[in-house]
């Protein structure tokens, strides 16, 4: 494996909670609960993509599996595009800021982080065998990960080549523990349309799954993501700047746990049969808030 990134001190990293138990380093100061130095912190000019919340003209609501097409006529273009919706907190972990704490490798896979270029992660499992086929950057410092049962996610996706896949290609995943207690995942599914998913007790009492086509499926080249979410609300999803649909995520029973691990990579690649698969990510941030101010991507 080779490793190239570039790793800020794990007990003062831009953005950590603080406090007058917890202060800063300098040049770092505490700025509304975060540790920031002189151009760390988002600018509140940034409202990125604040205007995601509100849902555009249309889309795509409801939780059936299938669905229109982020490239195509299907989804309405909206939710991303704007609204006059007040800027939330900033994110708390971004991948070019605060890269990863641990990789996760099975046999002849390989996690390359390139720390130059906004610690972009490259991630090639061999094959379907379960011992083969994960390659993920971790990120487990409790200081940045949401205190609360919502958030909101943001990044990017480059595939080299198409996936010629058997089962889901796993790419982002928010969880307690590495497999188990997934409140969020963003998959591949073979048929080439993107499932977002959760497992039962987490952000909705059931398990709640739901798939989007992509005309043409998703060829090589780069996608963009973006995902906003409350316990007992609603599940938010767009592709490419376009609002793909609006979930409710039913939720009556005791609160869970809350997650302890941020994943992107290669998550267990499904399926009996299949060969390598490759994919890059970049650009990717974490906020504790549906409303939360996530940054645009270059």
């Amino acid at each position: 494996m080779t490793l190239t990134a570039c790793f800020v001190e794990l007990d003062d990293r831009p953005g950590r909670a603080c406090d007058e138990q917890r202060p800063c380093r300098a040049p770092r100061e505490c700025l509304a609960g975060r540790c920031f130095a002189p151009g760390e912190a988002p600018a509140a000019s940034d409202a990125g993509t604040a205007g995601g919340l509100a849902t555009g003209g249309g889309g795509m609501a409801g939780g059936s599996a299938g669905g229109g097409s982020p490239t195509g006529g299907g989804a309405a273009a909206g939710g991303l595009a704007g609204g006059a919706v007040d800027a939330g907190p900033p994110p708390l972990w971004l991948q070019p800021v605060h890269g990863f704490t641990e990789f996760t490798r099975d046999t002849g896979c390989t996690v390359t982080v390139d720390g130059a270029n906004g610690n972009e992660l490259t991630a090639t499992v061999a094959n379907t065998a379960d011992d083969q086929d994960s390659a993920s950057g971790d990120f487990l410092d409790g200081g940045f990960l949401p205190r609360q049962l919502e958030g909101a996610v943001k990044g990017r996706l480059r595939l080299p080549a198409r996936p010629a896949l058997a089962g889901n290609l796993p790419f982002v995943e928010y969880s307690l523990g590495r497999f188990t207690n997934i409140h969020l995942q963003l998959a591949i599914t073979p048929g080439g349309a993107l499932q977002v998913s959760n497992q039962a007790n987490t952000v909705s009492d059931q398990a709640i799954s739901n798939a989007w086509a992509v005309d043409g499926g998703f060829e090589a080249g780069e996608y963009r993501f973006e995902v906003r979410w409350r316990r007992g609300g609603t599940r938010r999803v767009w592709l490419n700047e376009q609002l793909l649909g609006t979930v409710s995520l039913p939720a009556t029973g005791a609160a869970p746990s809350l997650p302890d691990r941020f994943r992107v990579g290669i998550m267990r690649l499904e399926g009996t049969d299949g060969g390598a698969a490759s994919l890059v990510v970049s650009g990717w941030q974490l906020g504790d808030r549906e409303d939360a101010l996530l940054l645009d991507l270059p």
